[in-house]
């Protein structure tokens, strides 16, 4: 018998580049990833950025977000990104290879992301 689907939104299996930072870090002190799931909620992505690594950002730091979203026909013709504030749930090794490091970030958003094209 499965386990009883706990949270509020589906996710959904969506690839988008991101980019973050820490609330209170300077703008330069951004980092790069993928999302590997997003849901209204929250996102789940994984990134290669050492500031990541478990120990180094703590559940409940707060993220800036921005997601570049490509354009699509019928959906969002000119593309744009959608960007916000997250909360930082966990973080994880998703990869401990010595060529690469790979880290998974769990967050949930403050309130909804907005929309900008």
């Amino acid at each position: 018998m499965g386990r009883a689907e706990r949270r509020k939104y589906k996710r959904l299996p969506v690839k988008l580049h991101l980019s973050c930072r820490k609330v209170g870090s300077t703008p330069e002190e951004f980092h790069t990833g993928c999302t590997v799931n997003v849901s209204p909620g929250g996102m789940f992505f994984e990134t290669a950025a050492g500031s990541f690594k478990p120990g180094n950002l703590l559940p409940g730091n707060l993220l800036r977000v921005e997601l570049s979203i490509q354009p699509t026909v019928g959906l969002l013709e000119v593309g744009g990104r959608i960007s916000g504030f997250a909360k930082v749930l966990r973080t994880f090794n998703v990869d401990d290879s010595l060529l690469s490091a790979k880290y998974g970030v769990a967050v949930e958003f403050c309130q909804s992301p907005k929309l900008s094209t």
